[in-house]
């Protein structure tokens, strides 16, 4: 029985460590990002 506990508790772990980042993109979606600034640069069409 006690290997069982130790199992269950591994599998709350696992299931509680993957739904984290859930939890948080949520409280992202009320506040907007801020804007990225542009780094790439089209080098192709430049004259």
């Amino acid at each position: 029985m006690n290997t069982g506990w130790i199992i269950f508790g591994l599998c709350i772990v696992f299931v509680l460590g993957a739904a984290m980042p859930l939890i948080r993109d949520r409280r992202r979606d009320q506040t907007p990002p801020l804007p990225r600034k542009e780094t790439l640069r089209d080098w192709r069409n430049e004259n």
